[in-house]
């Protein structure tokens, strides 16, 4: 950082450091300072100035928190970040984070300050996921101050956020299941395909709502799945799968005849109402000739509607993901395979979420090999 002092007149100097330039306006900023004294006095000075200000970065010094966090969420946006992510984002800076330091300086934020907002929050009544949420969004924040070169280093690595406990997943009974399909198709027959498909896929709410028939081959059994419909403003928005990745999803018998059963009866629908279905058409779709896909959010309230009719208030749409994860787990199929069904980017994830019932076949596996070696009948 560059200082230098100017002699006004006798006994009276002004020192002055550069601060970098605003990271809005992009204008040059400095701070100077008059000194009453001799030379050796002003050195001094400009000496503590450079001591205060010199450990901020050449750029962006003297930004607030609250002004490097609206940039960070116009890089998220830039960066093609989920419609639905950055609303959470967004979400979180206006209601948390930029009231409680806002309008501290990114370069005087420190790890304590970050650990008093977690506890402000833990005594809210938030779970410790949440405040790790709400960890991640600043550190992310912070990071990017860290690749602007607006900080040497990220405080929230120094910061101490509450340890989450991996909860054992509790996937709904195949009764239940069935419970709820059948009664989906008696309320609405245009969505109960869709939780069926998501019971025996796995898929994801979004990518089953994005989901056209073009990306259908029932000749070999086989969904192509690229994309994700999300809730964005004005309306929705396709992107792509969670983890960026394509993943071809394998299917048996019973749901090829789902789909040749749900085909058939939306061609239906198409004719009588004098229209034809385009080929690229979404294959669950609330409009007649499929132009528009099923609103996520709308899905979810109807599973809502069929799951309480049943008294089965403690299931949520997503278990039919976890279903899907702990019949496959359960009947021997290798994790890599699982994870890749589901669309995990990694199958350590999968084996974290589903641990307890990697466990419960280790000890199925220690059966066999004690079988296998243990003593003989005579």
């Amino acid at each position: 950082m560059r200082g230098s002092k100017r002699k006004k007149k006798d006994g009276v100097w002004e020192v002055r450091v550069f601060l970098g330039r605003d990271p809005i306006t992009g204008k040059v900023r400095h701070l100077s300072k008059t000194v009453h004294g001799s030379g050796r006095d002003a050195d001094d000075a400009l000496h503590d100035l450079l001591a205060k200000y010199g450990g901020g970065a050449a750029d962006g010094v003297g930004a607030t928190f609250g002004q490097l966090l609206d940039l960070w969420l116009e890089e998220c946006e830039r960066l093609d970040r989920s419609p639905t992510t950055v609303r959470n984002y967004r979400a979180q800076v206006e209601k948390t984070i930029r009231p409680a330091l806002g309008k501290v300086k990114v370069s005087r934020l420190s790890a304590r300050q970050l650990d008093e907002l977690y506890g402000v929050i833990k005594d809210q009544g938030a779970s410790p996921k949440t405040i790790r949420n709400y960890h991640a969004t600043i550190s992310s924040a912070l990071h990017q101050a860290v690749r602007w070169g607006w900080v040497r280093e990220n405080v929230a690595d120094r910061a101490r956020p509450p340890q989450v406990r991996q909860r054992r997943v509790q996937a709904p009974s195949i009764e239940a299941v069935r419970a709820v399909v059948t009664a989906a198709e008696e309320r609405d027959p245009r969505l109960a395909p869709l939780l069926m498909l998501a019971a025996l896929t796995g898929m994801r709410r979004g990518e089953l709502c994005a989901l056209r028939w073009s990306d259908v081959d029932l000749e070999h059994g086989e969904l192509d799945v690229s994309r994700s419909v999300v809730v964005a403003v004005g309306g929705l928005a396709e992107k792509t799968t969670k983890t960026d990745r394509f993943r071809r999803v394998a299917l048996d018998d019973v749901g090829v005849l789902l789909l040749r059963q749900h085909l058939a009866n939306v061609q239906k629908w198409a004719t009588e109402a004098d229209t034809q279905l385009p080929l690229d058409a979404y294959v669950f779709s609330p409009y007649i000739d499929g132009s528009k896909p099923f609103r996520p959010d709308n899905v979810t309230s109807f599973f809502i509607r069929v799951r309480n009719s049943l008294g089965l208030s403690d299931v949520r749409l997503h278990d039919l993901r976890h279903f899907t994860a702990t019949q496959l787990i359960g009947a021997g199929v290798d994790v890599r395979t699982v994870a890749g069904r589901l669309g995990h980017s990694d199958p350590s994830l999968t084996l974290r979420v589903y641990s307890h019932l990697i466990e419960e076949r280790d000890r199925a596996a220690a059966s066999i090999m004690g079988q296998v070696l243990g003593p003989r009948p005579e």
